[in-house]
């Protein structure tokens, strides 16, 4: 066993060595990265700011009462650790992969699809796939959700991102976030590389008139392109938690603290009718 001692920065930046501190092996989940975060909202619901991170504190001295709760119920699509692909259908090719997360990924060639969910479809749900690009020079690797099978190929897809040598590296991994607002019938893609995301243009798609409970995942590659997972993010209006004043609260989160939203509940001293004044609250987040 090759140890090092735990208080020289070296020996916890080498994944090689034991820490080891007054001849005592050291084991700790000490963080990797923090930083601080403030976030605005009034009556209506505002979510976190992105930040990559597995836990964060949230400070509440408006005065007033804030609401907070998670945005999302995760569903996971496919994780391919079961290394079969019957729901998937296409005229390309999908083999076993080794995983990006967990013990099994795939290996896409092609065209391929497979329904993404039966559940209905509100503003602000989210479509995250995890994949890793081909290693040709030039390549393309189309990301697409439809509300149904039959848009494929002939219709406008309800959210889209194509990755090419232009917007990424090759063999490289990302994912690509895609939100929707079914309301206006559009939606957002958002890429991330790296715990750094950067959101695409606005895109204008079609929704049906389902709900989008036929709704499809597609992935199209020309060259070998590796998947997972697909994980859909179901928004859902959850039970808040009251944070009153002067109240500091921590919460985990699987991913990012953008999986919480806050609202304004008002203050006791306007009989709770100020919950349209705009407020601000800080945290600070660690991973």
């Amino acid at each position: 066993m090759n140890t090092l001692n735990y208080n020289n920065p070296k020996s916890i930046t080498d994944e090689t060595y034991v820490g080891v501190d007054r001849n005592r092996l050291v084991v700790t989940t000490r963080s990797r990265d923090f930083g601080t975060f403030a976030v605005t909202t009034n009556g209506d619901y505002h979510t976190l700011p992105f930040r990559k991170a597995n836990i964060f504190r949230i400070n509440n001295y408006t005065g007033k009462t804030v609401g907070i709760r998670r945005r999302h119920n995760k569903i996971v699509v496919d994780n391919f650790n079961d290394t079969k692909f019957s729901e998937w259908s296409g005229s390309g090719t999908i083999d076993v992969a080794q995983g990006l997360e967990g013990t099994g990924g795939a290996e896409v060639n092609g065209l391929v699809y497979r329904a993404l969910t039966t559940e209905v479809l509100n503003d602000g749900s989210e479509v995250e796939i995890t994949f890793v690009t081909p290693s040709e020079d030039t390549y393309s690797v189309k990301l697409n959700v439809w509300d149904n099978v039959s848009r494929i190929g002939v219709g406008t897809a309800t959210a889209t991102f194509e990755a090419t040598e232009s917007n990424t590296i090759p063999s490289t991994q990302y994912k690509i976030t895609f939100r929707f607002d079914k309301s206006n019938s559009t939606s957002v893609a958002y890429i991330e590389h790296e715990g750094d995301r950067t959101a695409q243009p606005t895109h204008s798609g079609e929704f049906g008139t389902n709900d989008m409970q036929d709704s499809v995942v597609s992935i199209e590659s020309n060259g070998t392109t590796v998947v997972d997972p697909i994980i859909y993010q179901q928004k859902v209006n959850q039970t808040h938690e009251l944070m009153f004043n002067a109240s500091s609260f921590t919460y985990p989160c699987e991913d990012n603290i953008a999986e919480y939203e806050i609202i304004n509940m008002g203050s006791d001293v306007m009989n709770y009718s100020d919950n349209t004044v705009t407020i601000s609250l800080s945290g600070f987040y660690a991973s």
